[in-house]
């Protein structure tokens, strides 16, 4: 049992290296009293010289043009990255958890979103996201995101 506990340990999910290359995420945005809706997020991370991984994802969302964002995220720790989006409102918070990655951040419509990474098979990750407006949840997002490279 102890054996298992650190290979797990010494098999920390790296998002860099999941996120290079190109990737597809499926998921189920759900706000309250509303109905959900599946988005899909087409994503190509490159690495760049310093280490970083820069991320370029396009958003499909119903009844909505396709939307583009920037993520930069640079490993600074064992257990912490450091990061911008540029649909946030300052600095994002990249924390290394037992086995996932813990991101948050504030949006420009001061949206607060927590998510949780964990591995879901060999080159899959799950991404369950809380977005709260004044400590209040006012949406779910659950997401299946796959490797494609």
């Amino acid at each position: 049992m102890i054996a298992l506990l650190l290979a797990a340990a010494a098999t920390q999910f790296d998002p860099v290296e999941f996120f290079r290359g190109r990737t597809q995420g499926i998921g189920t945005l759900k706000p309250v009293l509303q109905k959900p809706k599946i988005i899909r997020v087409d994503s190509l991370g490159t690495e760049q010289k310093n280490g970083a991984l820069l991320l370029t994802q396009t958003i499909h969302e119903p009844g909505k043009a396709p939307r583009t964002r920037t993520w930069r995220m640079r490993r600074d720790g064992p257990d912490l990255y450091s990061g911008t989006l540029s649909d946030a409102k300052g600095p994002v918070r990249v924390t290394v958890e037992p086995g996932a990655i813990r991101i948050r951040y504030r949006d420009k419509d001061n949206l607060d979103f927590d998510q949780r990474l964990t591995p879901a098979g060999p080159r899959q990750v799950s991404n369950r996201m809380t977005i709260k407006r004044f400590g209040i949840r006012v949406a779910t997002y659950d997401e299946i995101i796959r490797k494609l490279d």
